[in-house]
């Protein structure tokens, strides 16, 4: 490892060090409030992460802060211990009844309290994230009749999760491809004279599909990203999201042939491939569902890091055959075109019969499949380019078979094992990822998510022109990733707290360098006794030393005298919080 890298090692670390005192500093108070605090008090917390998660900084995301953060957001104003089977359940119950049966079985969040009768006031805005905000929760009144009240805002809060909105993409997703697939299996047939137009079921695949692509449309134009190149980076860096690209314009290519050759039954086949290739393209997709399986998700990470590896072993394995075909069919096949009577062999220059000639056979000989290679070669056993391919056959098969097959095996192998011994953190990064992706898509299913993002995108594209063209403000209530407190003195309170926390940090660290710095002093001091010709420069050393430390020494007192004051008002704070 390079003395960058080592460099950027230690830098990574620091931001871990700090959260995790700030943490050990409050959880002797209680390890849920101490969550809370961090996560409500921790100011622009969300904000780092989406920069740990640019830089690929997992031990960051992997905190218990940062992991606990992104678990408020995904449940938001539902409990987020959800772990056990009657949660589950509970959860499920919830989804199938579209969220009219949740009130009675989900656990939610306290509510807030009111005192002298008075209604509770919001604490952070509603276009940011507010799960700490427990005024959401019961507050406004939609009707006098409290039970009425609770039951509508906790079905709106159910909607509202991030959770659930997982579980309705996950739905909507699947009856898609289940009706997709139905599509080109039974009713994708050109239009005849019985059956002059095309099949509902086609007509709503359409419909599901151009849907898909408006709300893609509306994730992209909400990424963090003010500059189209940075949102083009963001949404392009995640293999899934070129996938879907791919797979919608291989579905509208597929339409456009579907009607264009409705006339010719022999060029309709040609929508009928790119519609298959594209639902098989959809199916993979689907594997970014599996993200939120914490067993599972790094496991798709391993994939991708084998599939560099697959492209390498390609390269390879490309060249070995070309060698081989190349040089066999030129002594087997082109020279004796009509010698084998069984076969006829069509030696004419283009594309396709290079193709069936020379890679199709050379390709299968990596499976065991030989088809008629050995019989051909048997023709005239005692011939030359007889003997000659047997003997670079024989080579072929152990280079490719044994050697190359192995090496395969092996890059796999040490690849799974990286992934293994860091699941828990490349997970937490998947977990930033899909909660980042969630926490803009619509609480609906479609055709009303169809209407919740054709809204969205008419308001970002007025706000965009009303800035550009007449240089007036942004969306001031544009939903952001991010907490934004109503009362702009909390942020000042936020700042203070911060500032302690990286005082007491720098305290312990200032505390282990001047234990440091005495045990060489006294290494440096006996060294001096031993070797008595070097007395006068080692005594001047430890004097300077000495002189340094005492000059640390009053530094830290200064330091420890701030972190005092500091700790009695963040004491005042949390009692005032907390009691």
């Amino acid at each position: 490892m390079s003395s960058s890298q080592i460099k950027l090692s230690k830098f990574e670390l620091i931001p871990n060090e700090v959260l995790l005192e700030i943490f050990e500093y409050l959880s002797p108070y209680n390890i849920f409030q101490a969550f809370y605090y961090l996560n409500s008090r921790y100011n622009d917390l969300l904000i780092s992460l989406h920069v740990a998660a640019d830089a690929k900084d997992k031990l960051f995301i992997a905190t218990p802060c940062c992991v606990q953060a992104m678990n408020n957001i995904w449940y938001n104003n539902i409990h987020p211990k959800q772990s056990n089977k009657r949660s589950e359940i509970a959860m499920t119950i919830g989804v199938f009844s579209l969220g009219l049966l949740a009130p009675f079985c989900v656990t939610y969040r306290d509510p807030p309290r009111i005192v002298n009768n008075e209604e509770p006031e919001r604490s952070l805005q509603p276009y940011g994230i507010h799960y700490s905000d427990p005024y959401p929760i019961a507050f406004p009144r939609y009707t006098k009749i409290l039970p009425i009240n609770n039951y509508l805002h906790r079905i709106k809060n159910f909607h509202q999760a991030l959770r659930m909105k997982y579980c309705y993409h996950c739905l909507n997703y699947c009856f898609f491809l289940l009706l997709f697939s139905y599509v080109l299996l039974f009713n994708f047939q050109p239009p005849t004279s019985s059956i002059p137009s095309i099949h509902w079921t086609e007509i709503l695949t359409i419909i599901l599909v151009s849907s898909m692509l408006i709300e893609e449309i509306h994730y992209f134009a909400s990424l963090d990203s003010r500059k189209l190149s940075g949102k083009f980076k963001s949404y392009f860096g995640n293999l899934f999201k070129i996938m879907t690209l791919v797979g919608f314009v291989l579905f509208y290519i597929g339409l456009i042939l579907r009607f264009t050759h409705a006339g010719d039954e022999y060029e309709f086949v040609s929508a009928r491939v790119v519609w298959a290739v594209d639902v098989e393209l959809w199916w993979l997709r689907s594997l970014a569902f599996i993200i939120v399986v914490p067993s599972l998700g790094p496991h798709l990470v391993a994939i991708g890091k084998m599939l560099k590896d697959l492209l390498f072993f390609l390269c390879i394995i490309a060249i070995v055959m070309a060698g081989y075909g190349v040089a066999s069919r030129s002594m087997v096949y082109y020279p004796n075109a009509n010698l084998f009577n069984e076969t006829s062999t069509d030696i004419s220059f283009d594309g396709r019969s290079i193709f069936r000639q020379i890679v199709y056979p050379v390709y299968y000989l990596m499976y065991g499949e030989f088809g008629k290679e050995l019989d051909n070669l048997d023709v005239d056993v005692d011939a030359a380019w007889s003997i000659a391919t047997h003997v670079l056959l024989a080579i072929h098969m152990l280079f490719v078979n044994i050697l190359l097959t192995n090496l395969l095996i092996a890059m796999f192998s040490k690849r799974f094992d990286q992934v293994y011994d860091d699941t828990k953190n490349i997970w937490h990064s998947q977990q930033y990822l899909f909660t980042r992706e969630y926490y803009t898509r619509s609480p609906f299913l479609p055709p009303i998510s169809l209407i919740y993002d054709i809204y969205g995108l008419c308001r970002i594209a007025f706000y965009a022109i009303r800035r550009r063209c007449f240089k007036k403000s942004a969306d001031g209530k544009a939903t952001v990733f991010k907490m934004i407190p109503i009362n702009k003195n909390r942020i000042k309170e936020w700042y203070e707290f911060e500032g302690a926390s990286t005082y007491e940090y720098a305290h312990i660290e200032a505390k282990s360098l001047t234990r440091t710095s005495t045990a060489s002093t006294s290494g440096s001091d006996s060294t001096s006794n031993e070797n008595k010709d070097d007395t006068n420069d080692n005594t001047n050393d430890s004097n300077n030393s000495n002189s340094d430390i005492r000059l640390v020494q009053d530094d830290l007192a200064k330091v420890n005298q701030s972190i005092d004051e500091l700790k009695a008002q963040i004491q005042i704070l949390i009692d005032a919080k907390f009691t």
